[in-house]
């Protein structure tokens, strides 16, 4: 029987910048930034909207040059019976890929829009046959923000047709800075356009209507933070789920654990404007805590699914570092390490090493790395290892433990070592990691993660 109720956040790992859509084939999928991580482009599956599996990666593999680069905020859209996403490399443009279905194929990144400048791009094919991408900003690379172009492309999303023009100037919004994320929608004769502003850790969710690109355009706020916990609630997706039930997703930044996923009820008032959260029953537009449960949807006739789940490589291709894996047993190269986000209700994560030197590392600002080598225990704290004292024969069952945001080390099942705080990158949240440190294969078994 499925629970009567849901609770925010669905997902409590960083998953930035999400985009989902109702997929035609059953189902829904969901797709977030990457940055610089390899494979770009995680893909997520539902029947539900609230659980949600791994379905690969769609591409974006090329490691950017600069270290705030890579796969920032793309956008998923079903057409033509394809499935169509873009996303923007702050320093090289705006880039698409297509697909038949979510497994994939994938096709091979092309530019559509040369940077430096764009982020966050939407696709939109208009009902009258043009097609349009809309976007915002990097103030970094143009020198400019809080505000949001739109451009025509051609249906194929390989080449601009036209350049681009300002949509909505958030400079001329009372109240408004750092406009961003923009998502286009139709909903009969009305374009809707949802874009966060006033930043990732303390901004609110704009919806603007228009009868055209042309405008004009108003807009108000439908979604902030108000007595809430939820600090944001920043960028997401409108998604008309089954029996016309209509949801948004969206993510909170944590200081840790990242951007983690929230959804919240969407129902349209007698006004016109779209009510989120517990404005929904009469309330005020901010998250609610809980919910009641989407009516899940048919699900697809081959659902796809992801043949390293959540975990992706630090600087290598996986194909090129993992010899194999397997639901209990990882083999990577020497040199090959694997990561995965860490969630915030984790209260223990352990894994045996059975062969071979590695690590168990949590990254963040920096890296905090148990290592085993011939025995031999060694800690880091990023500026140096320094040893433990203690020895672990193979097999070796090593961890850590959490407690909040700070965690500590384990061999054994016994602690090492103090706690430390939980520091997250610029970009990402904090990261668990395996990694093969000797000159020769090491096998990872047994992961468990123990959530709270």
């Amino acid at each position: 029987m499925e629970t009567a109720t849901y609770t925010n956040p669905i997902r409590s790992h960083d998953v930035p910048d999400p985009d989902a859509i109702a997929l035609s084939g059953g189902g829904y999928a969901l797709v977030a930034s990457s940055f610089e991580r390899r494979p770009g482009l995680p893909l997520w599956y539902s029947d539900d909207l609230v659980d949600w599996v791994p379905a690969g990666f769609a591409g974006g593999y090329a490691l950017a040059l600069h270290e705030s680069g890579g796969v920032w905020a793309p956008s998923i859209r079903e057409h033509d019976g394809r499935l169509w996403i873009t996303w923007a490399d702050p320093d090289r443009g705006v880039f698409a890929v297509d697909a038949p279905t979510l497994g994939g194929p994938w096709s091979g990144p092309r530019l559509l829009l040369a940077g430096p400048g764009p982020i966050d791009p939407c696709p939109f094919w208009d009902d009258d046959g043009r097609t349009w991408i809309v976007h915002g900003w990097a103030r970094s690379r143009a020198g400019f923000a809080n505000r949001l172009d739109v451009v025509e492309v051609d249906r194929q999303l390989t080449h601009a047709l036209s350049a681009p023009r300002v949509l909505i100037d958030g400079d001329a919004i009372e109240g408004c800075t750092v406009l961003e994320g923009p998502k286009l929608y139709r909903r009969g004769a009305e374009l809707w356009l949802f874009a966060p502003a006033g930043g990732v850790e303390t901004g609110w969710q704009y919806a603007f209507r228009a009868p055209s690109l042309d405008g004009p355009w108003e807009g108000r706020i439908v979604l902030e933070q108000g007595s809430t916990a939820v600090n944001g609630p920043h960028q997401g997706a409108w998604v008309i789920g089954q029996n016309g039930e209509e949801w948004f997703l969206h993510f909170q930044h944590t200081p840790a654990h990242g951007r983690i996923l929230h959804l919240q009820p969407l129902a349209w008032g007698e006004d016109g404007w779209p009510h989120l959260g517990a404005a929904v029953d009469g309330g005020p537009p901010e998250p609610v805590s809980e919910w009641r449960r989407p009516t899940s949807a048919p699900p697809a006739a081959v659902p796809p699914t992801s043949s390293i789940g959540q975990w992706h490589a630090r600087g290598a291709d996986p194909t090129e570092i993992v010899v194999s894996f397997e639901a209990e047993r990882i083999q990577l190269v020497a040199g090959g390490c694997l990561a995965r986000p860490l969630d915030a209700r984790s209260q223990r994560i352990e894994i045996t090493l059975s062969a071979g030197n590695g690590k168990f590392s949590l990254l963040g600002e920096r890296a905090r790395t148990l290592r085993i080598a011939d025995g031999r225990v060694t800690v880091s704290d990023g500026g140096g290892e320094s040893e433990s004292g203690v020895v672990a024969a193979l097999p070796a069952r090593v961890g850590a433990e959490f407690d909040c945001d700070r965690a500590r080390f384990l061999v054994s099942g016994e602690p090492l070592g103090g706690w430390f705080a939980l520091a997250p990158s610029q970009w990402t949240g904090v990261e668990f990691a395996i990694a093969a440190c000797g000159p020769e294969r090491a096998v990872f078994e047994r992961l468990s993660v123990v959530l709270s």
